[in-house]
C-alpha cells in the first residue's frame, strides 16, 4: 500500500514525482521499460528537440538556445530520475478501483493506492505497421531507392530532410498542418508566442475546439521549416493517399491546400505577435522577408508507381496514440482516450499528465509539464488529507 502511483517515468511522470516530492506525498513511480523509454527507442539518429533550452527546464540547466539531441534528452532523464523513486521494469496491466482506493495489477503482483497519476503519454504508439516514424533510424537503414514518406507534420517534414541529407530521392504525402515561422519581428517567433499567451490558451478558450485534434505545427531546432522549402530543395510534393492498386498509390488534389493551410497558420502567428507588439508599445524592428512565404511552382502527381519510380521504402509519418486499455473501461471513452476534466478522471483518486490539451495548450510538451505536475500535486494531496 503507498499513498500514490505515478505510471510512466517519462518527463511527465518525472515532473510529477519532482512536484509530489516537494509537497511531501510519498510515492513510487512505475515504468514498464527503462527511463525515457519512448525517448530511446523512438527517435531517428538526427533528432533534435524543436524547441530551446528555455523551454525545456524541466531538463535541466542548459544554453538558452540549445536544441538537445535524443540522447541528451535520455541523459538528462535519467538525472532527473535519480532522484525520484522509480521501479523499472514493471508494467501495469490493469487498473481498478478497490474499496476507496485503487489496485494496480503489475507484472511484480498487485500494488494498492490512494492515489494514481497516469504519466503514459498518449505519443508514443504508432497507428501503422510497416515502417512507422517511431522505427525510423536514419536513411541507411532503409532499402537502396527512393523513398515515400507519408505526413506532413513535424516528423514528416523533418525526416524528409534527413532522408534528402541522406542522398535519397523523396515523395512527401502532404496534409493540412500549421508552420510557425522561425523568426520575427527581432526573437524567435515561439518565444514572441509565450509571452502573447499562446501556450497558454485553455481548451474553453478556443472558439474553435476542432484545433485541439489538429497536428501540431512545423517547428525545426534553430531553423525554418515548410512544405515550399522541402520542394525547393528537392522533394516531390504530393497529396494525400486515398488508393492502393497494387504498387501504384493514387493521391487526391490537396497539395495546394496543404500550402496554403501551412502560410495561413504562419500568418495567423505573425499576427498575434504584431499585436502584442502594438498593445504593449514595444520597439520591435519591422519583418522582415521570410523565404518560406515565397511561392513555389508544384506540378503534384497524381500518382506514383513504386516500382517504375525505384520507391524502396514507405516511412509512415501518421502520427501517435496511447495505450490505455489498461484502465479499463470506466475510465476511457469510446474512442479508447482518457475521461477526464481537465487533469481529473470521472473517478476520484486518478489524475492525467502529459497529455496534449490537458489544462493549455502546451500540456502535451516539456514546457507545461511542471505547471500541470503541480497542480496534480496538489490535487493528491489535497485528496489524501494534506
Amino acid at each position: 500500500m503507498t499513498d500514490c502511483v505515478v505510471v510512466g517515468a517519462g518527463p511527465a511522470g518525472l515532473a510529477a514525482s519532482t512536484a509530489l516530492s516537494t509537497r511531501g506525498v510519498e510515492h513510487v513511480v512505475l515504468e514498464r521499460d527503462r527511463v525515457a523509454g519512448s525517448w530511446r527507442a523512438q527517435r531517428w539518429d538526427s533528432f533534435r528537440l524543436n524547441t530551446p533550452g528555455w523551454m525545456n527546464q524541466l531538463l535541466g540547466d542548459q544554453d538558452r538556445d540549445a536544441y538537445a539531441t535524443g540522447p541528451e534528452v535520455v541523459l538528462r532523464l535519467e538525472r532527473l530520475a535519480a532522484g525520484c523513486p522509480v521501479r523499472e521494469g514493471v508494467r501495469v496491466a490493469r487498473l481498478a478501483r478497490a474499496g476507496d482506493g485503487w489496485t494496480l495489477a503489475t507484472d511484480d503482483g498487485l500494488l494498492r493506492a490512494s492515489a494514481v497519476v497516469v504519466a503514459t503519454g498518449d505519443q508514443n504508439l504508432g497507428r501503422v505497421a510497416q515502417l512507422h516514424a517511431a522505427a525510423y533510424r536514419g536513411p541507411g537503414q532503409l532499402p537502396d531507392g527512393a523513398v515515400l514518406v507519408v505526413g506532413s507534420a513535424q516528423s514528416g517534414c523533418q525526416i524528409a530532410e534527413d532522408l534528402l541529407a541522406g542522398g535519397r530521392r523523396v515523395f512527401l504525402s502532404t496534409s493540412r498542418v500549421g508552420r510557425v515561422p522561425f523568426w520575427y519581428r527581432g526573437r524567435e517567433t515561439v518565444e514572441w508566442l509565450v509571452e502573447a499567451g499562446f501556450m497558454d490558451q485553455r481548451p474553453r478558450d478556443l472558439p474553435d475546439p476542432s484545433v485541439m485534434h489538429a497536428a501540431m505545427p512545423i517547428l525545426a531546432p534553430g531553423r525554418g521549416l515548410s512544405l515550399p522549402a522541402l520542394a525547393r530543395a528537392g522533394v516531390t510534393l504530393a497529396g494525400r493517399p486515398v488508393a492502393v492498386d497494387g504498387e501504384r498509390v493514387v493521391f487526391d488534389d490537396s497539395v495546394a491546400a496543404n500550402v496554403a493551410a501551412g502560410d495561413a497558420f504562419a500568418a495567423r502567428a505573425r499576427a498575434m505577435v504584431d499585436e502584442l507588439v502594438r498593445r504593449r508599445g514595444l520597439d520591435a524592428p519591422p519583418a522582415a522577408p521570410d523565404e518560406h512565404d515565397a511561392p513555389v511552382d508544384l506540378d503534384p502527381p497524381s500518382s506514383l508507381d513504386l516500382r517504375a519510380e525505384e520507391v524502396g521504402a514507405v516511412v509512415w509519418c501518421t502520427g501517435f496514440g496511447g495505450d490505455f486499455t489498461w484502465l479499463g473501461p470506466r475510465l476511457v471513452g469510446t474512442d479508447g482516450q482518457p475521461l477526464r476534466e481537465d487533469t481529473a478522471a470521472p473517478a476520484p483518486g486518478v489524475w492525467y499528465l502529459g497529455l496534449r490539451w490537458l489544462t493549455r495548450r502546451c500540456s502535451g510538451i516539456l514546457l507545461g509539464f511542471p505547471g500541470d505536475a503541480a497542480v496534480v500535486a496538489d490535487a493528491v494531496r489535497a485528496h489524501l488529507g494534506g
